[in-house]
């Protein structure tokens, strides 16, 4: 199997991605703002689409012989709400066209057409260029149009992100390259922690990417969680927290216990070969006193220990001097009874 390509993208190219957002976000001069008839707008046959609902269902109504009927209702449905919308207040905001002959090709906004001919609008305001952009301005303008959408899903967010990287890397079949958290953060002008977020379950594995494609994973911070665990049990635990309903500290309680288990493996296979070989094994310390407690009693249900019983007896177990004082007088005992 082929090695996966990480690829880094140095300061230059980076700034040169931030020009393009942002000349894609002010429109700097290569768009322009008309009223268009919605009848002169097509799709672009190059751009891959999330929705089949197509222009003339909505113009000529659905057939019930057709065999996406099904889907093509839902998705209808889901557009009334936005339609309504549309018809109380118009379009908030244009949806982004290129001219091509005597029509206007879509580059973004595709549920905002769909649902202004549902609503029964004749035309539409939208930003024009003069000509098709390349792929990646294309996915730039798409995300800009579409991530502060309330309902735009996960996996729709991953799978923009991915033809953003895609688009600008060239990526080949070995699947989407990676770019550090740091560059991606200044891409899409989003903070740190986001774009940590975002390369964790860029890279998750399939089981994890198909529950946020069937919308059982919601959440960016749950979802890049469950990414980073290496145990497979652990995971498999996680994950059926997750899907009960498990909030973000729980899960990350269970992800530390996959650090632990990962750095307690380090340290078992690789034991410290330099300075003064240890002679003591040290219990270490507890501010816990039902801790202790816990200890003592596994100790004294050994039926060969329960002499010593008597330390503990009449223990005020309020008392940490008390305490330790018992603790003491129990190890010394064992290590009489072990030499």
């Amino acid at each position: 199997m082929a090695k996966k390509k990480v690829f880094q993208i140095s300061n230059a190219l980076t700034e040169g991605l931030e020009e393009t957002v942002t000349a894609a976000h002010n429109y700097n001069g290569e768009l322009r703002v008309e009223i268009i008839p919605l009848k002169k707008i097509e799709l672009d046959p190059e751009n891959p689409r999330d929705l089949i609902l197509s222009f003339e269902d909505l113009h000529h109504g659905l057939d019930k012989e057709d065999k996406d009927y099904s889907r093509k209702s839902e998705e209808k449905s889901s557009l009334l709400s936005l339609a309504n919308s549309i018809h109380e207040q118009g379009i908030i905001n244009p949806i982004v066209v290129y001219k091509f002959g005597d029509k206007y090709r879509l580059v973004a906004g595709e549920r905002r057409t769909l649902a202004s001919i549902l609503a029964k609008k004749t035309d539409i305001q939208a930003k024009i260029l003069d000509k098709k952009p390349n792929d990646l301005k294309i996915s730039l303008l798409q995300w800009m149009e579409n991530v502060e959408r309330k309902d735009l899903s996960l996996w729709e967010r991953l799978k923009n992100l991915e033809k953003i990287i895609s688009s600008f890397l060239k990526c080949d079949n070995e699947g989407i390259a990676t770019v550090m958290p740091v560059e991606l953060s200044r891409l899409l002008g989003c903070s740190l922690p986001h774009a940590m977020n975002y390369c964790a379950v860029l890279k998750a594995d399939n089981q994890v990417k198909e529950l946020i494609r069937s919308n059982k994973i919601k959440n960016l911070e749950k979802a890049a969680l469950l990414s980073t665990i290496k145990s497979n049990e652990l995971k498999i635990s996680a994950i059926e927290a997750c899907l009960n309903g498990a909030t973000l500290k729980k899960l990350k309680s269970l992800s530390s216990q996959d650090k632990f288990k990962k750095k307690f493996a380090i340290k078992t296979m690789n034991p410290r070969t330099q300075g003064r070989q240890a002679s003591l094994v040290n219990l270490g310390s507890t501010k816990k006193i039902n801790v202790a407690r816990i200890i003592v009693d596994s100790v004294l249900k050994n039926e060969k220990l329960l002499h010593l019983n008597q330390y503990f007896s009449d223990l005020n177990w309020t008392d940490y001097n008390a305490i330790n004082h018992a603790f003491r007088q129990l190890l010394k005992t064992l290590e009489q009874i072990e030499a």
